[in-house]
């Protein structure tokens, strides 16, 4: 049960968390994203996180983090994911059949499995069973199932591994692919130990099978057409397509999606997000960089510090304790023990 608890302190450490990013915080002062954290001080968890973000954009933690990484966008972008070695497509498409008795909500709960974090943006909501993350790693039965609402309905989208080791583990990898790499969190598991995680996907994303973060999730849950994913390569649009993104999240009671008050958007808004869908479908990217600068720029003060900071603290959590030390970046600390 070690791994359901420290698996629920993911959604504490990411509410409400002020972070940086060079894109949205290029006209905002050090001073006032001081300020904006102080107004956090009666919230530990998230001063962790804020200490450990400060300093280093989400720009700069994917730049460093595999799972951030462009990927080649004709054969890694969706499935049947062309791209992998031969084993590891067979391996996803073995995987991706075996569970897919488990596609909806009831099926998975009939099954064991119990959602425990909420809508996380870019990865939906995690499903955990109790009795697999006790037991060692097995390609064939994930402890995670990853939900996301897409058409209107809750589709399974993904699951994900995940054990408690030293962080320079020699767990083996499940899958036969250079790109399948453990991400971890420190944090959530006893001194001297972390826990690893590894996503894998079974729709569309936007940095390839096994990426940490699927910024297409949003965008599918709001409707809208997703970017082309070739234009992930470019830098500058790759981190317009990650703040649009997250700027689409609605807001919500981090957990407890259903107790927020559904906002529709205004007029104006969903013009842009008209403008974005209409890009997106012509595979336009002139036009589409032209309607996320418009959206981007048309942020609230407070939706801008949303978006910075669910990418600047969810960026560092997808990294590897060896790419944070490759980076300069603290370790996130646990402060239960």
């Amino acid at each position: 049960m070690s791994r359901i608890n420290s698996l629920l302190y993911v959604a504490i450490a990411t509410a409400g968390i002020i972070g940086s990013n060079a894109a949205l915080s290029q006209d905002h002062s050090a001073d006032h994203s001081h300020d904006q954290a102080q107004a956090h001080s009666h919230e530990p968890v998230q001063d962790q996180a804020q200490e450990q973000s400060e300093g280093h954009s989400a720009h700069t933690a994917s730049a460093h983090n595999h799972a951030s990484a462009p990927v080649d966008c004709v054969n890694l972008a969706m499935p049947p994911w062309n791209g992998l070695p031969d084993a590891a497509r067979l391996q996803m498409a073995s995987l991706q059949t075996e569970l897919s008795a488990l596609s909806t909500p009831e099926a998975a709960t009939a099954a064991g499995f119990f959602p425990v974090l909420g809508d996380i943006p870019g990865m939906g909501v995690h499903w955990v069973h109790p009795a697999r993350m006790a037991d060692p790693v097995n390609i064939d039965a994930p402890d995670n199932l990853m939900f996301a609402s897409i058409d209107g309905r809750d589709q399974l989208v993904g699951a994900a591994f995940t054990f408690e080791d030293i962080p320079d583990t020699s767990e083996p990898v499940p899958f036969d692919s250079e790109l399948a790499k453990w991400h971890d969190h420190p944090q959530f598991a006893p001194d001297g130990k972390t826990l690893h995680m590894l996503h894998v996907w079974f729709v569309p994303s936007s940095n390839g099978p096994f990426a940490g973060l699927n910024f297409w999730l949003p965008y599918r849950s709001a409707g809208i057409e997703v970017p082309s994913s070739c234009w992930m390569a470019d830098q500058s649009v790759g981190e317009k397509i990650q703040i649009v993104s997250f700027a689409l999240v609605p807001p919500f009671l981090f957990g407890d999606e259903n107790k927020a008050p559904k906002v529709e958007p205004s007029p104006e808004r969903a013009q842009m997000f008209a403008a974005l869908d209409a890009a997106a479908r012509a595979v336009d990217q002139d036009a589409w960089v032209a309607a996320a600068d418009g959206l981007i720029a048309d942020l609230t003060e407070a939706e801008r510090n949303k978006v910075a900071g669910m990418l600047g603290v969810l960026s560092l959590n997808q990294m590897s304790s060896a790419e944070r030390d490759a980076a300069g970046i603290e370790q996130p600390r646990n402060d239960r023990n």
